[in-house]
Order: structure tokens, then C-alpha cells, then sequence
């Protein structure tokens, strides 16, 4: 059985951690996302105790769905933030009705709603990033769910430690060395009922799929989901980089379309994308499979495998003037020599055909 860490060691990793990232001296604040849970509890402590000189501010997300246990939340993350030194920001989200709005999960809008809160709050204070407390049980079940919901080798390659504002310090730490680390310097911190909400897929991994694998076939299961997770991540920067090579020649930007008079008011979308047929057919599938899906999500689209697979159909059989409508109103059209991924009518949702000219 592994060791726990002691506390000292713990606060020394983080902070190597947050110094690699160029977070720690930079004279800027980091954002702390803070739930009162314990996981964000001791990445709070953690980074104020092991990092004294730094600037730190917690942020407490009320996501509007635990009413009687978000009181209790505040009182403690507000008490800690001031015992610590550190500033404290409280932030409401209407989870629920941005669901129902939007046709999407509760769990899924939860995370959106709490990142752009934390975003806006980064902004306010010129932060230098956003620390969330994801740890390496997180990692495994996040591997995990990606597998069940179905994904390619980048989303198995599971949570980045850092990507774009977002850090995540504790990703190598496991949640026994957490709670080791609270219970020995004495910190109290609050539990929340929704993880044992098995309407979550995220609870029904954690507490059924993880101990029936470990149990049964790997006592060892999270531990060897993390190993894969790192090769993964590994082959992923290589052939990230590939694709950022290949999709500067294959992939071309053109002027935003802009929407007719009558739809004045609907956001033109991003500029264009232009694909050369020719070049992108040359690249190994592989790559190109991993063109399409960069010029998606730089067209704010969320790819999915079907549309990926229509788009390949698109640019090695599609007819001139074919074209896939994706969302938002985003189109994919394949002309003699190119594909090209455009707005027609704006960054609206519109399901008829657009003729040119």
C-alpha cells in the first residue's frame, strides 16, 4: 500500500506544480474555484499555506440546487478565505433554467455555467489562472465516463494539468492523501448529497463501476486507467503538433459571411474556413480525421463522431454543392476543390438551404 503524503510534502509538490505553470511569482492573483467540499478545501489550503507570498482569491459557484446545504457552503469557504489571507467572491448560476433553456443536462450546464463565472472573475482581477481541485480519482472516473459516452484518443487522455487559464494542481493526488491532509491539520469541510445521486453518471462510476472493476477484475483499475491516461496524453501532444503542421497548409481563413438585412441583429459567426481538397486528401486519415475536428471547434461547434465521419464521406465523395448541416447554423459545404465551413445566414439555428449568388 502506497504511503499517504505528509502535509509538508504535499504543499511542496503543489507549489513546484504552480511554479513550473508560472503561476506562483508572477505578481497576479489566481482564482480558486472553492465548493466546500473537501477536495477544493485543501487545494485552497494548500496553495495559501504553501505559497504565502501569492495573491488568492476563492470563488464560491451557487449553482442554485442544493438550497439547504449552500448556506453552510458559503459560511465555511468565506471563514476559510479570511483565516487564509485570501480574497472571497460568490457567484449564483441558474442551473436548472439554463438546462431546461438549452435542452442540456443538469450536470453539463452545471460545469459550463461554474467555468464562466470563474472566467469572468479571472478577467475582473487580471488573474494569472483558475484552479480547480480535480485529482487523480477524478482523472479515473473522467476516463471512464468519456469511454461509456464515447470518445477518440484525445478525450481518453482524460483532464489536462493545465489548459488555457484552467490548472489543476491536485490531478496527481489521490483524494486518500487529501482527506490525510485535512485530518491532520485539523480542517473541517462540508459533504454534499448530490454525489450520492446515482442519477449522475458520474456517481454511478464512482461508486459502482470503479469498486465492481477493482473488485473483480483489477484491484489496481485506477492506477492503470491513469497509466494509460498519461501514454495517451503523451502520443496526444505528438500528434496535435502534426495536425497544427498540417492544418496550416491544408486549412485557409476567409472573411466572415455577413447575415442578410432582415437578421441584422444575429451574430455573423467566425471567419470562414477554406479546405484544399487536393492537400487535405494527402494527409494521413488519421490527420485528417483531426483536421476536421480543430476546424469545428475553431468554427465554436462541438464535434461529434457521426458529423466527423460525414465530413470525411464530404471531402473524399461528396458531389460539387453538397453540403452537411452542422449546428448553429454552420455549414459545411464541398465545392470542386475545397470544403468550406461557413455561416451563411449567421450564428443562428436554420435548417434550409442557402443559394448563393
Amino acid at each position: 500500500m502506497t504511503p499517504l503524503l505528509s502535509p509538508p510534502i504535499l504543499r511542496r509538490r503543489v507549489a513546484e506544480f504552480m511554479t513550473v505553470q508560472g503561476l506562483a511569482r508572477s505578481g497576479k492573483p489566481v482564482i480558486i474555484g472553492v465548493s466546500g467540499g473537501p477536495d477544493s478545501v485543501a487545494l485552497l489550503h494548500i496553495l495559501c499555506t504553501g505559497l504565502p507570498a501569492e495573491k488568492f482569491v476563492a470563488v464560491y459557484v451557487d449553482h442554485g440546487l442544493r438550497p439547504d446545504e449552500t448556506g453552510a457552503e458559503i459560511a465555511l469557504v468565506r471563514y476559510l478565505a479570511q483565516h487564509l489571507d485570501a480574497g472571497y467572491e460568490q457567484v449564483t448560476v441558474d442551473v436548472r433554467k439554463t438546462a431546461l433553456h438549452n435542452g442540456a443536462s443538469i450536470e453539463e450546464t452545471a460545469r459550463i455555467l461554474r467555468y464562466q463565472a470563474l472566467e469572468t472573475l479571472r478577467q475582473k482581477y487580471q488573474g494569472s489562472g483558475i484552479a480547480v481541485a480535480h485529482t487523480a480519482d477524478d482523472q479515473a472516473e473522467e476516463v471512464l465516463i468519456r469511454l461509456i459516452r464515447g470518445s477518440g484518443r484525445k478525450g481518453l487522455a482524460g483532464m489536462q494539468s493545465k489548459k488555457g487559464w484552467i490548472v489543476r494542481p491536485l490531478l496527481n493526488e489521490k483524494k486518500k492523501s487529501l482527506l490525510h491532509y485535512l485530518q491532520s491539520e485539523q480542517i473541517v469541510f462540508c459533504r454534499d448529497s448530490s454525489n450520492d445521486d446515482r442519477a449522475y453518471l458520474r456517481n454511478k462510476v464512482r461508486l459502482d463501476l470503479l469498486p465492481f472493476l477493482e473488485g473483480n477484475f483489477n484491484d489496481s483499475i485506477r492506477q492503470t486507467i491513469l497509466q494509460t491516461a498519461q501514454i495517451l496524453q503523451d502520443e496526444e501532444t505528438l500528434l496535435d503538433a502534426l495536425t497544427c503542421q498540417a492544418f496550416q497548409v491544408v486549412v485557409h481563413n476567409t472573411p466572415a459571411a455577413q447575415p442578410p438585412p432582415s437578421q441584422s441583429a444575429v451574430p455573423a459567426g467566425p471567419p470562414a474556413l477554406q479546405i484544399n481538397i487536393q492537400q487535405f486528401c494527402s494527409q494521413h486519415s488519421a490527420i485528417q480525421r483531426r483536421i476536421l475536428e480543430k476546424c469545428c471547434w475553431q468554427m465554436e461547434a462541438r464535434p461529434q463522431f457521426r458529423q466527423i465521419q460525414l465530413l470525411l464521406d464530404l471531402a473524399h465523395k461528396g458531389q460539387t454543392g453538397a453540403e452537411i448541416h452542422l449546428s448553429q447554423g454552420l455549414r459545411a459545404q464541398r465545392t470542386r476543390q475545397e470544403m468550406i465551413f461557413r455561416y451563411p445566414m449567421g450564428k443562428c439555428s436554420y435548417r434550409g438551404r442557402v443559394m448563393d449568388g
